[in-house]
């Protein structure tokens, strides 16, 4: 499993630790106390830096009507494959 987190800088690709889950999402947040407590969850695969602020500006608005933009979609394609995606 995955988890896609965007931030001003860019999108941030974090691979759920093995034998892990996420599915307590009421305490989710006691997972992210610290850097080491997030360490124990999820581990980060990629980052892709937004060019600009207008690069930026333009991901949130497509995420925001439910697409996905350029430059997402090559980063999630560059730094996953099909066979993980379906796992």
């Amino acid at each position: 499993m995955y988890v896609l987190f965007e931030t001003a800088a860019g999108f941030a690709l974090f691979k759920v630790v093995k034998g892990k889950k996420l599915d307590k999402l009421d305490s989710l947040h006691e997972s992210f106390v610290s850097g080491d407590a997030a360490n124990e969850v999820v581990k980060l695969k990629a980052f892709a830096k937004f060019k600009d602020t207008k690069d930026a500006m333009k991901s949130v608005e497509k995420l925001m009507k439910g697409k996905i933009s350029k430059g997402l979609k090559k980063f999630l394609s560059k730094n996953m494959v099909q066979k993980e995606i379906e796992d």
